[in-house]
This record gives structure tokens, C-alpha cells and sequence, in this order.
């Protein structure tokens, strides 16, 4: 009878222990969120005749940037704005965004820790107190650290999916413009009848242009993941009869990407991120750096960089 009662005692314990830390898992207090919104804009005088221009945005960004869709439009829109006011943006603009700034969507509502985490052990530790479910996958399968964010990833990717068109394609039409919306990560990405869904395969890096309306133009670019040379045709887009191609590459030890006009021979300078965000994903090396610290940059002003290039008429 004692052995009975103390059993029961045990598994009341337990259970209200587990019960305690499922509610705290769960919950998600509302943070304060504070973030530079400043930019910078560097450009040349534009010439007597243009025939459009290519506006590059290399954004600072923080993980509390990634705490909601709201908050990185803010970031994104604050550098809009400033080039909206400088005259920058037309009908014939191809606004240019880095890649893998989609890829950070996997922290969305997460707890307010994690946020301000200073590793990527951190990282880990911080979805996996966020995410119990998560938590007794990776116990019972014996997760490694690679496998455990690839599951993460998964277990987020159709709020991903979703979150990356609603917020690119808002932005293209909101400006008016035509938008390269860099890239994001997610198992076998698809489109169907104008939208983003992912599927159970393996990881590939898709990226989507829209349209001035917001509507997905012309065919999605996806590549394998992890990156490799010549892993995928290159990707081209038109802006009216402006034809460009995105040339993406890792081996600086950092993804960046730049774009040729293919009828001009106009190469831009390479379009990467900027602040601090740590690698989260699994199969890159771990040398790889998201946001890199020792690359030359477009001025030594605080904020998100704006870096233009007008296209004279020929």
C-alpha cells in the first residue's frame, strides 16, 4: 500500500512537473522589439537617359529581426522608403535582396531567449526548450546536431512557405517593383496555382522574383543543398527588356550572390548580409559564415547598406 501511494505520489510529481514545462514551452511573452532602421544609400549620378536601374540591399540584420513577419518587413521597408525618397525606385527597377534571408524565417515565435543567444549550441538548446515535440523527436531518434536542425527546419517549413511569399510579394507590390526576394530553404519546394507550399524531400535553396503585382514571375530557381559549383543552371529574370543573371557563390566562406546584365556586360558588386545572424542550419560547413565580418563594405555607415546602379539607355 505505501509502495502503491508512493508510486503515485511520484507520477503526480512528474506529471505536474511535465504539464509545468509544456504550459512554459508554450508560452510566448510579447517582447519588446528595438532595431536600427537607419540606411545608407551609395550611388552615382544618374545619366541624361536611363533605361532602369538594379538597387541591391545588403540589410542588417538580428535574430530579433526574425521574431515576426512584421518585424522584417519593418527592416526592409525602412531601407524602401529611404530609396522611394532618393528617387529610386520606377517601374524599370530590379530591387535585389541577399541570399538565405528567407532561411531565418524558422525563427519565428519562438521563445524570448533565443533571441539573444551567442552561439549556435545555443540555438539549438533554446528551439529545443521551445519546441517539445521537437525536443522528443531528437531524444528518440538520437538526433545529431546537422539532423537536428534539418528537423527543425521541417517541423517549420510551411509557416516558412507561407510567411516568405506574403512577405515579398507585399513588399513588390507595395514599392511597385519587381523584387529578387533572395532565397530560403525548404524541403522540396514547390509552386502550385501562384503559390509557395513545401514537401518531404530533401533540402533545396529556392528563390522567387515578383512582380510589380506581387505575383510570382517566371519560373522558381532552386539548387541543391548544401551548395556546390555548377550545381544549377544560373537563374535570369527580365525587368521590361532588361535581361539579368544571378551568379551565386559560397566559396568566399559566406553565400553571396551577384547579377550581370546579359545585353550590357554590367557586373554588380556582391550582395550579401549584413549584422548577425549565426549559421542555424544544418550541411554547411561549419566555417561558413551567414552574415560575413571581414568582407569589404559599401561604406562604414551603421544600417542596412543600399548600393545602386543606374543602366544608361545605349
Amino acid at each position: 500500500m505505501i509502495r502503491t501511494l508512493s508510486l503515485l505520489f511520484v507520477t503526480l510529481i512528474v506529471g505536474s512537473c511535465l504539464a509545468a514545462f509544456l504550459i512554459w514551452a508554450e508560452r510566448r511573452p510579447e517582447a519588446h522589439y528595438l532595431s536600427d532602421l537607419r540606411s545608407s544609400i551609395s550611388s552615382e549620378p544618374a545619366p541624361a537617359q536611363v533605361r532602369g536601374n538594379l538597387l541591391l540591399i545588403r540589410p542588417q540584420l538580428y535574430p530579433s529581426d526574425y521574431q515576426s513577419p512584421a518585424h522584417l518587413r519593418l527592416k526592409l521597408t525602412a531601407a524602401l522608403d529611404n530609396a522611394r525618397d532618393a528617387g529610386l525606385l520606377g517601374p524599370n527597377t530590379l530591387v535585389a535582396l541577399p541570399e538565405h534571408i528567407g532561411t531565418w524565417l524558422l525563427a519565428r515565435d519562438e521563445k524570448a531567449e533565443f533571441y539573444q543567444t551567442r552561439s549556435r549550441q545555443e540555438v539549438r538548446d533554446w528551439l529545443l526548450l521551445g519546441n517539445p515535440l521537437l525536443a522528443i523527436k531528437a531524444l528518440l531518434l538520437n538526433l545529431d546536431a546537422d539532423r537536428l536542425d534539418e528537423a527543425l527546419l521541417r517541423m517549420k517549413a510551411a509557416q516558412m512557405a507561407e510567411d516568405y511569399q506574403s512577405l515579398f510579394a507585399g513588399l513588390a507590390r507595395d514599392y511597385r517593383v519587381t523584387l529578387l526576394a533572395g532565397s530560403i530553404l525548404l524541403p522540396e519546394p514547390r509552386v502550385e496555382d501562384g503559390q509557395l507550399h513545401s514537401g518531404d524531400g530533401p533540402l533545396r535553396n529556392l528563390s522567387l522574383v515578383f512582380s510589380a503585382q506581387g505575383h510570382i514571375q517566371g519560373q522558381p530557381y532552386s539548387e541543391p543543398w548544401p551548395w556546390r559549383p555548377a550545381g544549377s543552371p544560373a537563374q535570369r529574370l527580365s525587368v521590361g527588356a532588361l535581361q539579368y543573371q544571378v551568379e551565386r557563390d559560397w566559396r568566399p566562406g559566406h553565400p553571396q550572390s551577384s547579377l550581370r546584365l546579359i545585353d550590357h556586360g554590367m557586373h554588380s558588386p556582391p550582395l550579401f548580409l549584413r549584422g548577425k545572424l549565426d549559421w542555424p542550419v544544418g550541411g554547411a560547413s561549419r566555417k561558413t559564415q551567414l552574415t560575413p565580418l571581414n568582407v569589404p563594405q559599401a561604406s562604414q555607415a551603421a544600417g542596412s547598406h543600399l548600393l545602386n546602379l543606374w543602366i544608361p539607355a545605349q
